[in-house]
Formats: C-alpha cells, sequence, structure tokens
C-alpha cells in the first residue's frame, strides 16, 4: 500500500523495526497502516539466540557496573586531590587499618565506595520522603520524635558533632547499600524483561513471515488460532 521507496524496505530492516517497535508494527505498516500477509512458519529451539539474549543482558549489566566503577573511582580521585599530603590517610595507621593507610590506591577507593553510598542513601532517602504527603501522620511523628530525642538540635562540642557526623555517615552508608540492592534489582529486572521481549518478538518475526505480494493488495486472511495468539500478546 505504501507508493514511496518503503514498498522496498529489506526484510531484515523491516523485521527489526517489527521486534523493536511498540504497539501493532509487528503485524501492520505504521506508515499506511495495513495490515501484513503473513505466513506462519513451524522454527526449531534456536540455541544461538538464547546465547545472544544472555550475552545482551550480560554486556548492559557490566555497562552498568563500570558506570558505577567510575564514579567511585572519580569520588576516590577527588579524595587524593582534597588530602595531597596524605594527613587524613596517615590517621588510619593503627592496627588492619595500616593495610590500605600504607596503599593509596585501595585507601581512596574504600573512601570513594563510602561516599558513593552515602550519597546514594542520602538521595534515595530524599526521594522516598518527597512520596509521602507532609500531612501524614506517620511522616509527623518522625519530625516530632526527631525534635524530642534532640536530633534535630546542633551539638554544643566540637567532638558531638564529629559523633554525629560518624553516626549519620554510618546511617547514610546503610541506607545507601540497601537502596543500591533495590536499583541494582529492578536494573537487572529492567533489562531482563526488555531484552527478553525483543528477542521474543524476534523469533516471532521468524515464525510469522511478512509476504511479498506481486500486485494489488486485498485484506489478508489468517488462521483463528495464531491471530488470537498475536492479539494475546498485544501485536496485532
Amino acid at each position: 500500500m505504501c507508493k514511496g521507496t518503503q514498498q522496498f524496505v529489506h526484510r531484515s530492516c523491516l523485521d527489526h523495526w517489527r521486534s523493536v517497535k511498540e504497539g501493532t508494527a509487528f503485524s501492520h505498516c505504521t506508515t499506511c497502516k495495513a495490515r501484513f500477509h503473513l505466513r506462519v512458519e513451524c522454527l526449531e529451539d534456536d540455541i544461538c539466540r538464547r546465547m545472544k539474549f544472555r550475552l545482551f543482558v550480560a554486556r548492559d549489566v557490566i555497562l552498568v557496573f563500570l558506570v558505577i566503577q567510575a564514579a567511585i573511582a572519580a569520588i576516590g580521585g577527588m579524595a587524593y586531590l582534597l588530602d595531597k599530603d596524605g594527613n587524613f590517610r596517615n590517621r588510619f595507621s593503627d592496627d588492619w587499618e595500616r593495610f590500605l593507610s600504607k596503599r593509596p590506591v585501595p585507601f581512596y577507593y574504600c573512601v570513594g565506595v563510602v561516599v558513593f553510598f552515602v550519597l546514594v542513601g542520602f538521595f534515595g532517602l530524599i526521594v522516598h520522603l518527597s512520596s509521602f504527603n507532609n500531612n501524614d501522620p506517620c511522616l509527623a511523628g518522625c519530625h516530632n520524635g526527631c525534635y524530642g530525642w534532640g536530633i534535630a538540635e546542633l551539638p554544643a562540642s566540637i567532638e558531638a558533632c564529629f559523633a554525629f557526623a560518624v553516626i549519620f555517615v554510618i546511617i547514610f552508608a546503610i541506607l545507601g547499600v540497601a537502596y543500591g540492592f533495590l536499583a541494582a534489582t529492578l536494573a537487572i529486572q529492567r533489562i531482563w524483561q526488555r531484552h527478553y521481549h525483543i528477542l521474543t518478538k524476534k523469533e516471532l518475526t521468524k515464525e510469522y513471515v511478512v509476504e511479498d505480494l506481486p500486485g494489488g493488495y486485498t485484506p489478508p486472511k489468517m488462521d483463528p488460532e495464531h491471530e488470537q495468539r498475536l492479539k494475546m500478546l498485544q501485536l496485532m
């Protein structure tokens, strides 16, 4: 039905478009909305395609991991630049901490890890609390509890400030680990679902092949069983 050069589209390009485009692009032309004539072919289980799916998932997970490592390395590098004389690092020279203090790279990497999880915990807590209503009685009770325990009041001495800072760093680091684990789980799940969805549609493009029409267009007729299957998959 398309009158332009799209009627001469490559089959591989058409099948790729059918697999990645959402909606009825699997069974209809997205330009003229004409329904494809689909020929059903029986396919055997493709092990190579499943291996490619696992490789794509592993590739995306590794890319996310490398981005996180780059962020940790950047934070560690900033800590190194701020501590050029090594005064902060030399404070950790007792017992087991001596191992890190004598080795700058592992030490500042650990600093980057701690700061990264503190930031994740801090921003994760902000996002989490922003989802609550200000009039929520639970949030109001937490606010009153903070003032009741004196958490919202500034301590008088420097030692107390440092102790509170250490406590908050530990709390936010623990929250960061929890939020990071949750975010990693959701990200892996999302990556898996995305690639599985595309892989399934790619396999279906080989099972439901678009036929070439020699001349004029006539509405296609399809077996009711296959038509119901595609409708159930929201591909028709």
